[in-house]
């Protein structure tokens, strides 16, 4: 499973990925408890904005996983991971994080930056695996990384990960529709 960029038409999957999280999931990836309007509204806000990027995993034509990156001022940008539940454990916020970083050092971005809850292990593992400066205070914690300058090699890497994933999307949504067509086949 390939992290690919999500653009407006995934908008309602998208939705639907987070929609679908628990209120404590819910709770450590937004810092507080938040309804499905409030999710939808962050999404219609983000999802196609310059400033903005989301990235995601799919498994049978739904969002598993996602990550949204938004720049904070001309080299900084933050972002965020979210995981369906049964498919933690699996490296996805990590491939999310790598294909994330990826893309923001092509657009110059110099500081990576993660906001969370203390107690969102996760995160704050993922913020430790990456080398990110972590402090913790008042139940919250701030991670930052300072990213290598961009290459030549960076952006031929960037290019070469949206087709890797646009691939696999376009292989799995085909393995998915030969399933269910075989699956109809033999059930008649």
């Amino acid at each position: 499973m390939i992290p690919r960029k999500l653009i407006i038409l995934d908008r309602n999957k998208l939705i639907e990925h987070l929609h679908k999280l628990e209120v404590e999931d819910r709770r450590l990836r937004f810092g507080a408890p938040v309804n499905d309007e409030y999710i939808t509204a962050y999404v219609e806000k983000t999802l196609g904005k310059p400033e903005n990027k989301w990235f995601g995993v799919e498994d049978k034509c739904q969002i598993i996983a996602a990550c949204h990156t938004a720049k904070l001022n001309d080299t900084t940008a933050e972002l965020g991971c979210s995981v369906d539940p049964e498919f933690r454990g699996n490296g996805l916020a990590q491939k999310l994080f790598d294909r994330t970083v990826m893309w923001l050092k092509t657009r110059n971005i110099k500081t990576v930056y993660m906001h969370c809850l203390s107690e969102n292990a996760i995160m704050r593992h993922i913020a430790r695996k990456n080398n990110m400066d972590v402090v913790s205070e008042y139940g919250e914690s701030d991670a930052n990384v300072e990213l290598d300058p961009q290459s030549p090699f960076d952006i031929v890497l960037d290019a070469y990960a949206d087709r890797m994933a646009l691939y696999d999307m376009v292989y799995r949504n085909q393995l998915n529709a030969m399933r269910t067509m075989f699956e109809g086949i033999s059930h008649t």
